[in-house]
């Protein structure tokens, strides 16, 4: 049978079953790839159904039992979903019922003698049924005539929502008799659905497959490649401009939705943000707004969508690209659902790879991270822990964040040794007087209401601290439980009550006392590598089809299995002129020799590198750092001398069409070849590359010898004005030292040129330090908290002289420092001349230390946050200069 072949729908098997389609569930026709499926079924196949989510996938088996004799069991993951389907079913007159863990034993065994009693055509269960003796005693008294398995792709190891339950479906079935078999699912890839089949005990031949409905064509789809954020927000505010329907823009994190919404808000002032962060009142406002239509526009993270069904949604735009098709499918299908055009535009920018590598390291912490989570939580002695994640990973030994001790403790509860508890926190009030003369006092409606509602639940006449639970004050005052926080919040600054908000992590009960060695915890290491090879495996598709040059619609029906050579003409690729094609416009065309020649450098790197660093072995930089890990023996290095700029708009182009791509950590990302890039890569032919032209004469070479004095002195001002935030002498002798303390790496001082060059002592580095705070060079700055050392005037000329003696040097990798929202003051600007015969003013000096560090922060990191701060440091300058004397010329 050919279940492509669709069936007449007044064949002897569809006619039936459309006459009910009107008559039960009110639908004039099928759908697109309805009449195969239930003529396959009442043809007594056993089916695999991909069809999207709202394709009526449901009718396929539920139209089937209606026909034919015997029980439709149906396999479903969700109580809600369980119910919903059984309630709609019933308002259409269909003898169907569910048996859960939400019923009573009575009303369970109930329902079991109606389905015995042949009064039940469809019953709905969890996999876990299976193992109650009661049920399986129920399935030998009746005739089941087909198993329904919904959400199939929870069967496969490969699917997205894996369960082990579902797995042990095989088993179950034979225990129901073997009867045909109907999966259903929105998302599996052929791989995916092979292992369905195979895991319910079907062989191949016998089962018909149904994969319909994927292609959307009135959604046009395309990329945009740009080079950072801020070329992304000029599309976004653009887009908008132009754009005036109602849509989604989709984020990566939460502090991204909250900066773009900022950021358009005076192109598109009705735009709500939507996030897991906010408290569930907030979020319920904002997807209300915006079904309503008073929000236009929906900035959000993939928190957002379900339950979403809003049918004129003009646009899906992806800020951020997501870590699957699969994902990425579901989420553009929330627009034109009412069938008119909408336009799903998605951005990519080269870090946006270290994002998504980021999340997947979040999913699966490392065995030593979890460990480092195991010992923390066990070094409190308290049980249950009421620590937040956070504070858990500042307990951690290793470097651990906070979304990875939510991993590790899953991980944890999987093994039985600790359990994550649920449920409201408490916040806790404290009076120091009577109640009765405080309420006096209170002048805010609602602060007064919430006031009153504490003294219904409790004798407030007594001064003490009380548990308070949010929700039941919310009731009692009839206030929305995030007004209750902000009422509390309110008369506790006004100093009426004391108030600690609730606990906002969850408590880890320890389910064992002593532990157990780490190594005898039951974690299941190899499926944990397993899971993240998948998820790897399926931001590779995603980013293939970021880079793919023919329709995009038929990537996506070929990816989900549906057979197709589509030319759809709306999307980027197909439309006149569009498409990636890397012909004229191509960066292998337009330089291929600086192209050719950083795909060789990477191509023969032993370890990876960030964009800055391959620039720089690229352009035959002299850093130590290079010469120590032996790039200078690299068949590339030296070759582009003299075009930096050009070698990283080079680079911005080769991430753009696929030939590299970012990983590695969020903060920290390295580059690496593509498939595409090792095979252009292969190509390139080293002698028939420009030579690499002769070093300058006269060009300093290498650092002064590691320990002389005056290397010494150099090392230090260079690693003082790098650093942000100040630091402290001894933390400045270990930096230049090598030392290999954690702060280092956290600080990432492990990142500056200078780090590890001095080959001294540590007392002998100390006194040079010494004689420089006494030579003027530099000062402790008596304001901050702990004695940290800044540059002097002096000491910045004594930098710039000993730069312009050593113009290649380099003070740091600037893709890796991190910005920092404050930068530290400095000392006065390079360039500007300082009279000797009168001390500055002390405003001016201070100003001038300011403006001075913040060019420094420019120089090494030219970020919009930086820019904008150096900017504001020199107007701040020159205005005071000016204020104190209008003559003056503001150069100076």
């Amino acid at each position: 049978m050919d279940p492509s072949e669709p069936p007449p729908t007044s064949s002897p098997t569809v006619g039936p079953a459309l006459a009910l389609l009107r008559e039960r569930f009110g639908h004039a026709a099928f759908r697109e790839g309805q009449a195969e499926a239930v003529h396959s079924a009442l043809a007594g196949r056993s089916l695999l159904v991909v069809m999207p989510t709202g394709s009526g996938k449901s009718l396929l088996y539920q139209l089937p039992a209606l026909l034919t004799d015997g029980l439709t069991l149906v396999i479903s993951p969700l109580i809600a979903l369980m119910k919903d389907q059984v309630d709609d079913l019933l308002r259409r007159n269909v003898p169907a019922t569910f048996i859960n863990s939400s019923l009573g034993l009575a009303e369970q065994q109930s329902r079991m003698a109606d389905c015995v009693a042949g009064r039940i055509r469809l019953l709905y269960v969890a996999p876990e049924r299976f193992q109650n003796a009661a049920f399986l005693n129920m399935l030998r008294q009746v005739k089941v005539a087909r198993m329904a398995v919904d959400e199939a792709h929870c069967i496969s190891e490969w699917g997205h929502d894996f369960r082990p339950d579902y797995r042990r479906l095989k088993a179950y079935r034979h225990q129901a008799g073997n009867p045909p078999a109907t999966a259903l699912t929105a998302t599996a890839t052929p791989r995916v659905q092979a292992d369905i089949v195979t895991s319910l005990g079907l062989d191949a031949g016998e089962v018909d497959v149904h994969v319909h409905g994927f292609d959307r064509p009135n959604l046009a789809l395309s990329v945009f490649h740009a080079r950072d954020d801020d070329t992304k927000r000029a599309f976004v505010r653009e887009f908008l401009g132009e754009e005036p329907g109602p849509g989604i823009i989709y984020v990566g994190t939460r502090r991204t939705a909250k900066d773009l919404a900022g950021a358009v808000a005076d192109v598109e002032p009705k735009t709500v943000v939507y996030h897991a962060g906010l408290e569930p009142e907030e979020r319920t406002r904002a997807q209300e707004s915006f079904l309503r239509g008073e929000a236009r526009v929906a900035i959000a993270t993939v928190a957002f969508g379900m339950g979403i069904d809003k049918a004129d949604v003009r646009f899906v735009l992806h800020y951020h690209y997501p870590g699957s098709i699969e994902a990425y499918y579901q989420e553009i299908g929330r627009a034109g659902r009412d069938g008119r055009p909408s336009r799903c535009p998605l951005l990519v920018a080269p870090a946006d790879r270290s994002l998504r590598q980021f999340f997947i390291d979040l999913s699966h912490p490392t065995r030593g991270q979890v460990h480092s989570v195991y010992r923390a939580i066990w070094s409190v002695p308290e049980s249950p822990l009421m620590l937040t994640y956070a504070e858990i990973a500042d307990l951690c030994d290793e470097k651990v964040r906070d979304g990875q001790v939510a991993s590790a403790v899953r991980l944890l509860d999987g093994a039985g040794v600790t359990r994550a508890m649920a449920g409201e926190a408490t916040a806790a009030v404290r009076l120091d007087e009577p109640g009765a003369q405080v309420l006096p006092r209170i002048r805010g409606k609602v602060q007064r209401t919430v006031f009153e509602a504490l003294a219904a639940s409790f004798d407030l006449e007594t001064p003490g601290r009380y548990a308070v639970e949010l929700l039941r004050i919310a009731a009692d005052a009839r206030v929305p439980a995030d007004r209750v926080r902000r009422a509390l919040a309110a008369l506790a600054e006004a100093g009426h009550i004391g108030y600690d908000p609730p606990f906002r992590g969850r408590g880890i009960e320890k389910r064992v006392d002593p532990p157990p060695p780490f190594a005898k915890v039951p974690i299941d290491w190899k499926r944990q590598d397993f899971l993240r090879r998948i998820e790897e495996e399926r931001l590779e598709a995603m980013e293939t089809y970021i880079h793919e040059t023919g329709c995009r619609r038929r990537y996506i029906l070929t990816y989900f299995g549906e057979k197709s050579d589509l030319v759809c003409g709306t999307c980027d690729n197909c439309e006149p002129g569009g498409g990636a094609a890397p012909s004229r416009g191509s960066v292998l065309v337009r330089h291929p020799d600086v192209a050719g020649t950083v795909l060789l450098c990477v191509s023969h790197l032993r370890f990876p590198l960030g964009i800055r660093r391959t620039t720089q072995v690229v352009t035959g930089s002299r850093e130590k750092n290079l010469l120590d890990w032996g790039l200078d023996k690299n068949p590339a290095y030296g070759r582009l001398r003299g075009l930096g700029d050009l070698v990283r708009h080079v680079v911005d182009d080769l991430l753009k069409e696929g030939y590299l791509k970012q990983e590695g950590d969020f903060a920290r990302p390295v580059v690496a070849l593509t498939p595409r890039g090792a095979q252009a890569a292969a190509e390139v032919k080293p002698d028939a590359l420009s030579p690499a032209p002769a070093a300058a004469s006269g060009r300093k070479e290498t650092r002064p010898p590691v320990g002389d004095e005056s290397s010494i002195r150099q090392a230090v001002l260079e690693c003082v004005a790098a650093m942000r935030p100040a630091l402290g002498v001894g933390k400045i002798v270990e930096i230049l030292t090598g030392s290999k303390a954690a702060w280092v790496a956290r600080m990432r001082a492990d990142r500056l040129a200078v780090y590890g060059t001095v080959g001294a002592k540590r007392e002998t580095v100390r006194m040079v330090v010494g004689r420089m705070l006494a030579e003027g060079l530099l000062d402790r700055d008596p304001s901050a908290q702990r004695p940290v050392v800044e540059l002097t005037e002096a000491g910045c000329r004594e930098l710039q002289r000993l730069r312009t003696a050593a113009p290649e040097a380099d003070t740091v990798d600037g893709d890796v420092l991190p910005v920092h929202e404050e930068a530290p003051e400095a000392a006065s600007p390079p360039g500007v001349p300082v009279t000797a015969a009168a001390p500055p003013d002390p405003q001016v000096a201070a100003l001038r230390r300011r403006a001075y560090k913040a060019l420094l922060a420019l120089e090494n990191d030219p970020s919009p946050d930086v820019r904008r701060y150096a900017s504001q440091a020199l107007a701040d300058l020159v205005r005071t200069v000016k204020t104190q004397d209008p003559t003056r010329d503001q150069n100076a």
